[in-house]
């Protein structure tokens, strides 16, 4: 125990060496208590690895705007923090980890089958698609890659409106298209036959039979393309310096509300930005800015 920890109940001095932060003694209020509850598990959803990354990865090169990139690859302090606890991402957290361990199960046990012919499931490993920046070799998480069939799987956990009204009728976006893309070419790096990419959709708020599933064949060039213009982005930053390029490079629909980097009263600079498509600003877009 801290010795400058204090009693929930008395607000005295702790003096015992047990782990609660009460008394044996003083009786608390339970209502307290649970915010003492909800308070350790905040901490545990903020420090745990996907929310402490800082490097951009293949889930964000996608992202249909070039300043939020940009933003992410010069490191810039985030100034938007929409609630205390990024709740629906840890719920898909939760889900990754259940799924990770059901799969790494089931290929465990195949090593048991006499007609066992190599390993299919390659849950949650690291891939490369090829992109360097800054000297560092950019790589992410595949959540599942079926070698057998050379097929990647992404899992994103939605509601069931988003999957009615968006992704069954218009598809996944951009973002989720070339995250796939970058995974399915990371493995094709790997040596291993990719025949096509995929994200499996689940609902936080339905039943798992409210699914939605989204594939198409694997595609380097998607993936080529986005390597190259992440790379625009950065030299770009490098060779202007992150004072002049920011608020020049174009602007996207990326759910401005949601951005890190968003702020309504922002004067559209190097520390924060306005949002998309503002009647008075003027976007230039990556290959005037640097001149291709």
């Amino acid at each position: 125990m801290k010795p400058d920890a204090t009693c929930l109940a008395c607000q005295g001095p702790m003096i015992t060496a047990s782990a609660s932060r009460v008394h044996p003694t003083c009786e608390v209020d339970p209502d307290v208590l649970a915010s003492e509850l909800f308070g350790l598990i905040e901490s545990a959803i903020a420090h745990q690895p996907r929310s402490l990354q800082r490097r951009i990865g293949p889930s964000e090169i996608g992202v249909p705007c070039d300043r939020r990139i940009g933003y992410k690859l010069a490191g810039t302090p985030e100034v938007n923090r929409v609630g205390d606890v990024n709740w629906k991402a840890y719920i898909g957290t939760s889900i990754h980890e259940q799924f990770a361990d059901i799969i790494a199960r089931s290929e465990a046990d195949a090593l048991a089958d006499p007609a066992w012919n190599g390993q299919r499931w390659h849950v949650e490993e690291k891939v490369s698609p090829g992109l360097t920046l800054d000297g560092v070799d950019i790589d992410g998480s595949c959540d599942l890659f079926d070698a057998h069939n050379g097929a990647v799987w992404d899992w994103k956990v939605t509601t069931r409106n988003k999957i009615r009204e968006t992704y069954r009728p218009s598809g996944v976006g951009s973002q989720y298209e070339v995250q796939a893309q970058l995974y399915g070419h990371g493995w094709a790096r790997k040596g291993y036959e990719v025949r096509s990419v995929g994200v499996i959709f689940f609902t936080r708020d339905g039943e798992f039979t409210d699914r939605h599933v989204w594939h198409q064949p694997y595609d380097p060039d998607v993936a080529a393309r986005a390597i190259a213009r992440v790379t625009g982005i950065q030299n770009a930053i490098d060779g202007l310096g992150p004072e002049m390029a920011l608020p020049l490079l174009a602007t996207g629909d990326a759910y401005c509300r949601w951005c890190p980097y968003y702020s309504a009263r922002a004067a559209n600079d190097s520390r924060s930005c306005a949002g998309h498509a503002l009647p008075q600003q003027e976007d230039r877009t990556l290959t005037q800015l640097i001149g291709a």
